[in-house]
């Protein structure tokens, strides 16, 4: 009788000691047998799920923890019955399981259930609260990283079409002041030469003949002013019209430009008027504008088909020399004109010289 009270005391104490063992853990843990009844748990079980003391009693039925914790709003909203009847349904089939449970007032409880080969099972209860919010936090400063970097990408993005319109913008630029310059170009190219022949205009020519004047009185240097004149024109124009009349005076624009040496200037001074301004070299001077005049005299004898019978047109030139015949622009110029008309008055189709002129009457 003895021995059976010291062994019911040794196992009452083995309990004791089991019990003690569990309280210390920091984890909550109960079990359940096969009748889903309370067999043992431990303080942490109760404080971590906050439960009530009268349900920490060995033997209580799980559908009361059930009922406490769907009456409390532990498994959100919905008809307490049916929310009791779920769990015991699962509680039931004494299946391994592994849930997150977060509670309302936010921390978060992680449950582990391993079944018994006995029945029953026996379930762990952990508080992760802190993992899961560092970890949530962590998530949080990651999406705002993606976000940060989302934003850099937008901006260098922006960055880039900015930089590529400003490209854009000054190849525009570029190239409108390329328009500009072409068509400043155009324009001073237009008002400085004759429409028809491509040759400088009178305007030109007048603007020139000063530059060259001041150059060579500066330097000592002679000059030569030719004026052209074509013989027997006029009938091209009233017999076969502007526009054949029009294709000789391009003919002799080009004839008058291949006749001359590189360093002379040609220029249209309109109608069927054309002058040459021509450099005089030291070596040969004034047998140098000799050949010259002769040369455009020769190229400027053409023959005008399409009338019957065909007729020929020749030039008449005038010389004027600098500063022998005169030293201003405007006297070289009436020079040059008054030689052209001599030649003219004298038969056509020939050259005069301004000094030819004045040694006529000289010996007259």
């Amino acid at each position: 009788m003895f021995d059976g009270k010291r062994r019911i005391s040794d196992q009452a104490s083995d309990i004791m000691v089991i019990q003690e063992g569990l309280d210390t853990l920091h984890i909550g843990l109960s079990i359940f047998d096969a009748e889903l009844r309370l067999v043992a748990f431990n303080q942490s079980y109760m404080s971590l799920l906050q439960f009530p003391p009268e349900l920490g009693r060995i033997g209580m039925p799980l559908e009361a923890f059930f009922r406490y914790n769907a009456e409390r709003g532990e498994y959100g909203e919905g008809d307490i019955e049916d929310l009791v009847e779920q769990r015991l349904a699962l509680a039931r089939k004494c299946e391994p399981h592994s849930f997150h449970r977060r509670r309302p007032d936010g921390t978060v409880i992680e449950v582990t259930g391993r079944p018994l080969v006995s029945g029953g099972f026996v379930t762990s209860y952990t508080d992760i609260t802190d993992i899961v919010r560092a970890r949530e936090a962590l998530e949080i400063k990651e999406q705002e990283m993606i976000r940060h970097l989302e934003d850099i990408d937008l901006e260098r993005e922006m960055v880039e079409q900015q930089a590529q319109q400003m490209v854009h913008m000054a190849e525009d630029l570029d190239l409108r002041n390329k328009e500009i310059e072409k068509s400043r170009a155009e324009s001073d190219f237009q008002a400085k030469h004759d429409v028809l022949t491509g040759l400088p205009n009178r305007r030109y020519f007048i603007d020139y003949l000063k530059q060259v004047l001041e150059v060579a009185g500066s330097a000592g240097a002679s000059k030569a002013v030719l004026f052209v004149d074509l013989d027997n024109f006029k009938p091209v124009n009233d017999l076969l019209g502007h526009d054949h009349g029009d294709q000789v005076l391009r003919k002799v624009a080009m004839r008058l430009t291949s006749s001359v040496r590189d360093s002379d200037f040609v220029a249209r001074l309109g109608g069927d008027e054309f002058a040459v301004i021509a450099a005089m070299k030291p070596a040969n001077g004034l047998d140098g504008v000799r050949v010259v005049a002769q040369r455009m005299l020769e190229s400027l004898q053409l023959t005008v088909e399409g009338s019957d019978p065909p007729f020929t047109i020749t030039a008449s030139i005038g010389v004027a020399l600098y500063p022998a015949d005169a030293e201003t622009r405007e006297g070289l110029l009436r020079a040059a004109d008054a030689a052209m008309y001599e030649a003219k008055g004298a038969g056509r189709n020939r050259i005069v010289f301004a000094t030819e002129i004045e040694d006529a009457k000289d010996a007259c």
